[in-house]
């Protein structure tokens, strides 16, 4: 048994049961091309609504949940959750968090308890200042929603020593001993206030990066399946050819040999 040349299996291939062959896979590996790009821009547009859908700022009490005021911290999926909060913020339950600079300058963060209408106080990073008697420190009066980034309680240096009315991290339990109430867990990065104040601190960017979406594995793997089906399509008419067009050189040999 002898090998098929190149010649001979282009010969089969120009023959009018394999042109149509071939027809009939060009028009397989298109749809299968098609169906898998089509998969793809769906697992692309999932991502996007899923993303867009985890964007949309939510109350604060929905990403808590129900027990929001017995919870100890945030939940791991509400991490840089965006959220709102609504209340107003109270001028008796406000820290500086010392030695924390914002483009390499120096200063303090201003957090203050926004204490929402069913009597819980969420902590608020409302921003930055150079220090905490500069005038961007006053509270805001009145009714107030807070849009902005959740964030879970810092654990570094929590109990340390500071000053009165300062603190060295964003703690729930140091907030509980400095303000004497209770609080909600993790805080939240303010990134917008309504209505807006005419002076305040300088926002800061969160510490923590937003929690990304679950990827759709399953419309991923469709893509690429419909991929290889197109490519094993091609390999099955290469295979055939060649095995036929062995035949036919070896019907050929065997007849020029008698």
């Amino acid at each position: 048994m002898t090998q098929p040349r190149a010649s001979g299996m282009l010969r089969l291939a120009l023959t009018p049961r394999w042109l149509v062959g071939l027809l009939v896979l060009l028009l397989l590996v298109a749809a299968a091309i098609l169906l898998g790009r089509w998969q793809w821009d769906r697992t692309q547009s999932i991502l996007a609504a899923e993303r867009a859908a985890a964007s949309e700022p939510v109350d604060v009490g929905e990403v808590l949940g129900p027990d929001a005021a017995e919870a100890t911290q945030v939940p791991d999926d509400g991490i840089g959750h965006p959220v709102t909060v609504s209340g107003s913020f109270d001028p008796d339950l406000q820290v500086a968090v010392v030695n924390r600079s914002l483009d390499d300058r120096p200063g303090v963060w201003i957090v203050t308890g926004l204490r929402r209408p069913d009597g819980s106080v969420m902590p608020v990073l409302r921003g930055w200042l150079p220090d905490a008697q500069a005038p961007g420190a006053a509270t805001p009066v009145g009714e107030v929603v807070v849009t902005g980034i959740l964030q879970p309680d810092e654990e570094f240096y929590a109990d340390a020593v500071t000053d009165e009315g300062t603190v060295a991290a964003i703690n729930r339990d140091r907030l509980v001993r400095e303000w004497g109430t209770p609080v909600l867990p993790g805080f939240v990065v303010m990134q917008a206030q309504e209505p807006a104040s005419s002076s305040g601190p300088e926002l800061v960017p969160p510490t923590v990066q937003t929690a990304d979406v679950p990827f759709p594995l399953q419309n991923f793997f469709y893509a690429f399946q419909w991929w290889i089906f197109a490519a094993f399509g091609v390999v099955v008419y290469v295979r055939w050819l060649w095995i036929e067009s062995r035949d036919v050189h070896d019907d050929a040999a065997g007849a020029t040999v008698d």
